[in-house]
Formats: C-alpha cells, sequence, structure tokens
C-alpha cells in the first residue's frame, strides 16, 4: 500500500541539502540553537501538464552542524512505473563554501526496494559521510511523473526533530481548468492565482527554530509545519476519479473492486461445506478466518495499479498468497459466497490514528483490513495475519479511522479501542527465603491484549533463548535458574497468553552482618525513568495507557524477624493511579502492586506533576525489606 504515498518522498527524504553558495555561517544563531542541521534552502517545483503527467523539480541545500546529523545529508528516492529520475547533480562545500565534491547520477546506488515485495519499484540510494564538520550538500534532481497521478507531496518545510529552516518553497503549476486542494496546520503564506494558461499555487516557509525530541511527545506531524495536498480531479493508470470528499474516494476505490470478489465453483463448493454446521452467521466468519490464516500468507504486491487494487479472488485463492489488498478482498470473496455482506476498508496501520474529516486524500491511507457488519456486532478482520485471533483489534488499528468502501461510495468510521485497564499485565512471585540468603520459588505473568499482541511470540517460542528473554525482561534478579516452563494462550477475541516457572536465584538478598535486605519489587519496571529534563517544551502524550498489577509473597525463614518494611502507597492524578500495599502473615509477607497509565494528552505546565508521578512509582519499586536475625 505504499505506492499511493510514495510520491511525498520526492520532498520527503531525510536527507537532503545546502547554503546557496554562501559560507555555511549565514544562518542566524537562533537557527543554531538544537540544531544538528540546517535546511538552508529547499525549492520544489511541480509543472504539471495534464492528469497524467508532470515533472517535479527539487533543489534542496543542508548544512550538516556535526555527527548527529549525518543522516540528514544522505538521498534517498523511489522510482518505479508513476515517476523517472531524468536528472540528478550534488555538490559539496566546506565550512567555507569552497566545493570540496561533485556527485553525479552515476555515483547513486539502484536496487530493488525488498525480497519481500512483488513490486516493480526500486530505491535510489546516496549515503554521504565526511569526518569533518560543518559541511553543505546540495542536491539538484528532476523526476519524470506519468501515469497518472494521485497525490502530491505533503509541504514539510522541516521534517525532524533537531533541524531548522532558513527557506523553503514549494510550486505547483497546473493547467487553468485544473484545482488543487490543500490543507495547512499553521499560518502558511499561500498564493493561488491563474497566470496566462496556468494555475499556480504557491506555499512558503522562513526562519523555523529546531526542536528537541522528548519523550511522549506529539507525534511529529502535530508538531511541525505542514500542508496536505491533492488533487480535485485525478487520474491513476487510466482509472479517473475524484477526491473532493472521502465518499467520491471510496467511489473511485469501488471501482478498483468491481468484479474482483468471484471464485471458482471449486472453490465456493469448498467454502460451503466448510461453514454448513455452523451455528450462525458469527461463526461461519470465523470458520472462514480460521480457513484463511491456515492457508494463505502475506506477500507485499506494488505492480503497477496493485499498489492500490487489489489482485482478483480467483489468482489469490489459487496463489495461496496475497498483500493486504488480495487478502481482504479473498475473505470478502469467500463470504459472499455464503451470503454474508463485508467491507473493503482503507486505513491507515501505524501512530497515526484520524484522517482529516474533511480533507481526503489518497496519502492518509497505507493498509486495507475487512469489515463484516452483522446484525448485533461489527467484526474488524485483520487478514494479514496467520496469528490475531479472531475478533481481536490490534494495537495498530485499534481507535483508528477507516475508510469503508460501499455501494454508495465510501464513509468514514472508527475502529474500538479498549480500555487501559483492559490492556493490563498480571505478575505473580512467590520466593521462599533461606537462612543464608538464598531464594527459589515460582512467577507468572499474564499479558492480556496490547502485551499480549507484542510478547505471545516469545512466550509461546520454541525457541528458549526467546522464552528466557521474555523472563528476563520482567525479572530483576541478578542471577537466575529458569526452570519448568509453562504457556497457556487464550485465542479469544480479547487475548491473553500466561507463562509459569520455577527459579532460584543467588545474589537476590543482601545479607550484611545479622540483617537481610530483600528487593520488595523483584520485577523491572524500568520505562518509568523517561522523563529526566528539568523543563518541557512540548504536551505529553500517553497514546497507550496501561494497567499493571503485581503480587510479591515472600517466605522469610523462621530464624528471622522483620524490622522494616515499606509503608504503603495510594496515589490518584490525572496522569494514572498508583497503590501498594504490604501485610504480613507470620513468616508470609505479601507486597501488592498496582498501576495504571491513563491514555490523554495533557499540558506542558503539567510536566512537573508527571514527572514527580513517574519518579515515585521508580522509587517504590526500588524499595526493601530489612529483617534481622532473633
Amino acid at each position: 500500500m505504499y505506492r499511493h504515498f510514495i510520491l511525498t518522498l520526492c520532498i520527503l527524504s531525510s536527507a537532503i541539502v545546502s547554503a546557496n553558495g554562501n559560507s555555511i555561517n549565514q544562518a542566524s544563531d537562533s537557527l543554531r540553537e538544537n540544531a544538528v542541521a540546517i535546511v538552508q534552502n529547499s525549492d520544489i517545483v511541480i509543472i504539471q501538464s495534464d492528469m497524467n503527467n508532470a515533472t517535479c523539480k527539487v533543489t534542496k541545500t543542508m548544512t550538516i552542524l556535526n555527527k548527529q546529523g549525518e543522516g540528514f545529508a544522505h538521498f534517498y528516492a523511489f522510482n518505479d512505473k508513476f515517476r523517472e529520475m531524468k536528472d540528478f547533480s550534488a555538490v559539496v562545500k566546506n565550512a567555507s563554501g569552497s566545493v570540496i565534491r561533485k556527485i553525479g547520477k552515476k555515483d547513486l546506488t539502484i536496487s530493488s526496494m525488498s525480497d519481500q515485495m512483488a513490486t516493480d519499484a526500486y530505491s535510489i540510494v546516496y549515503e554521504y559521510k565526511i569526518p569533518t564538520y560543518p559541511y553543505t550538500i546540495e542536491y539538484t534532481y528532476e523526476e519524470k511523473w506519468k501515469n497518472g497521478i494521485i497525490s502530491y507531496p505533503a509541504f514539510t518545510p522541516i521534517q525532524s526533530y533537531m533541524q531548522s529552516l532558513v527557506n523553503a518553497s514549494y510550486r505547483i503549476e497546473l493547467p487553468a481548468d485544473m484545482n488543487l486542494r490543500y490543507d495547512a496546520n499553521f499560518d502558511c503564506n499561500v498564493k493561488d492565482e491563474v497566470v496566462g494558461n496556468k494555475h499556480i499555487y504557491s506555499f512558503t516557509a522562513h526562519n523555523l527554530k529546531a526542536i528537541n525530541s522528548e519523550p511522549l511527545a506529539p507525534a511529529l506531524r502535530d508538531i511541525y509545519p505542514r500542508v496536505l495536498i491533492a488533487p480535485a480531479d485525478f487520474c491513476y493508470d487510466s482509472f479517473c476519479g475524484k477526491m473532493s470528499s472521502w465518499q467520491d474516494f471510496g467511489v473511485w476505490t469501488s471501482k478498483l473492486l468491481k468484479d474482483r470478489d468471484n471464485v471458482s465453483e471449486a472453490f465456493s463448493n469448498k467454502l460451503i461445506e466448510l461453514t454448513k454446521d455452523a451455528r450462525d452467521n458469527r461463526e461461519k466468519v470465523e470458520i472462514l478466518y480460521k480457513y484463511l490464516q491456515d492457508n494463505w500468507r502475506y506477500v507485499s504486491i506494488q505492480l503497477g495499479i496493485g499498489g492500490l487494487q487489489p489482485i482478483d479472488a480467483a489468482s489469490v485463492a489459487k496463489t495461496n498468497f496475497g498483500d493486504c489488498k488480495g487478502l481482504s478482498n479473498l475473505m470478502k470473496a469467500m463470504l459472499k459466497v455464503v451470503g454474508i455482506p463485508s467491507n473493503y476498508c482503507k486505513i491507515y496501520m501505524g501512530s497515526k490514528k484520524y484522517f482529516p474529516e474533511k480533507f481526503s486524500n489518497a496519502n492518509e491511507t497505507n493498509h486495507v483490513i475487512l469489515l463484516v457488519p452483522l446484525k448485533n456486532d461489527s467484526i474488524w478482520l485483520e487478514c494479514t495475519s496467520q496469528t490475531i485471533p479472531f475478533g481481536f483489534v490490534h494495537d495498530d488499528i485499534a481507535g483508528h479511522d477507516a475508510l469503508v468502501v460501499t455501494e454508495d461510495g465510501g464513509k468514514l468510521c472508527r475502529l474500538p479501542i479498549y480500555t487501559d485497564k483492559q490492556n493490563k499485565q498480571q505478575s505473580f512471585v512467590e520466593i521462599n527465603i533461606t537462612e543464608d540468603g538464598s531464594s527459589k520459588g515460582n512467577m507468572r505473568f499474564i499479558e492480556h491484549l496490547n502485551g499480549y499482541l507484542y510478547n505471545v511470540s516469545a512466550m509461546t517460542s520454541k525457541d528458549r533463548e526467546k522464552v528466557i528473554g521474555y523472563i528476563n525482561r520482567n525479572i530483576k534478579f541478578p542471577k537466575v535458574q529458569i526452570d519448568n516452563i509453562n504457556t497457556k494462550e487464550d485465542k479469544s477475541s480479547l487475548p491473553s497468553c500466561s507463562l509459569s516457572a520455577d527459579f532460584v536465584a543467588t545474589d537476590f538478598v543482601n545479607k550484611t552482618g545479622t540483617r537481610l535486605f530483600i528487593p520488595a519489587c523483584p520485577l523491572e519496571k524500568g520505562s518509568y525513568n523517561m522523563l529526566s529534563s528539568n523543563t518541557r517544551i512540548q504536551d505529553i502524550v500517553i497514546n497507550n495507557g496501561f494497567s499493571e498489577s503485581d503480587s510479591i509473597i515472600i517466605n522469610i525463614p523462621e530464624s528471622y524477624t522483620t524490622e522494616s518494611l515499606p509503608k504503603n502507597i495510594s496515589l490518584t492524578t490525572p496522569f494514572g493511579k498508583f497503590a501498594t500495599e504490604v501485610k504480613q502473615d507470620g513468616n508470609k509477607i505479601t507486597y501488592i502492586q498496582n498501576i495504571d497509565i491513563f491514555t490523554g494528552r495533557y499540558n506542558k505546565s503539567q510536566y512537573k506533576e508527571i514527572k514527580a508521578f513517574f519518579s515515585e512509582i521508580t522509587a517504590a519499586t526500588k524499595r526493601k525489606l530489612v529483617l534481622r536475625k532473633s
């Protein structure tokens, strides 16, 4: 699904550019602050002759201030049947502005996209490294766009943290009777004018300061200036349509699906046989989804308009492989055979959740899933995975907007999302302490929903090293031997996985004279240390809240008595809750700890409170029990 947004790489190379032939020192001190690289000039001109053809000319000049900014000097582009590199050159200048290297088209590295893809695309790469800083690099290149234009690169003057900008300009020239649409998230300098037989759009930005990266910061697209740009009317590989609304884009997408959900009679009969004893439609869907998972595998296919159009269902059925489009379309065809309607859905899989409601554009989506709207339920199916449980909406799409393609076009719909409390980990540890300070016991971990998704492969792996790796990420015994590992997986629509094991740990207890010092919480809780700065620039964003429930039982030797126990804690904040409780019954000490972190966006003015809350959790997990020999 990369094809429709890969055009953005015409200007989104995380690599590019330099200083108008002058000394590097021309940038003001304010633009050097927090910067590892400075975009001195970025100039993009797109001249479109009709709906199918255009040229894209780019000149970008970047000053690399130190080794940390080295990655910005690299050049990346992608070509396929829709675009072709026609010209390329680059020069490198030292701090005084003297040319120290010239780079030509022959210096570029060209290679296929990936061994894991069926694609007609190839990458074009140049990586420049020099041990002396600062230096300036300027890339100039031209691409020919052909066979249709479904999207334009967004205007993103700054594309990364720790990068500043002097000047950026973006110009699109269209025939006078053509229009485009744009949506800006900042006060951008925009010109929209008709000059002779051309309709010209211009966007400019100047003197933008670098921003330091911060943990739990908003997404880059919410921080940095950007203008989304899309055609009003377009053609792509001979398929023409409108994009003035999501419904219009859905109409165009539905054309790509027409007559591609037919399968052979023999295959249809097989499906009918598989589902003949199902009690209801939901069970039929589950049976066919399991059949898909067991017999088809994912391969990314990006051939021609195949980057947007699924391979027909009959072909995917024969080959037993397909991409997200082909497998979703096959599942749609399979359900059609047994009389169950479903909807092909375009979505973004990753950190971006929401589509701009009033600005439809092809760059918003990169994945396809299937919606099965049953009478009393809606089932969302991820058709590319051979392991995801039926009915489970995984973290990369949960709560995301999707374009549901219907007979009338398309409509936006938001996928369900789980509560923070449902995304929980439960830990149970029982430790038996001997008089000499050695310890042994057993542990059990249960991962739910997101935790299940991220950890089930390691927890259930046949590779012992992967299983031990999971255990070591969750406990903090200095030296430990693990035995009798058992796992259990619940593959319901609210999945979970549990792992239990016995252990023997040395050096866990610190014995000093007549005292034993025992960590109250032998669990790894390191993620709460991330907020270390004294100040905050951006708001704090917690995208995925969760719950952790820990129960630790420590059985102490009879010859020892308790000298001190950690105090109970109870904290309730707008960002989460934290509570601990210590109980003793004879030689049995129980330490209970509950952590709840809430999904949300919090104003930077609350930074000290959030930091203090996380610090309390970190400090509490380091507390110890102190025992003294009777």
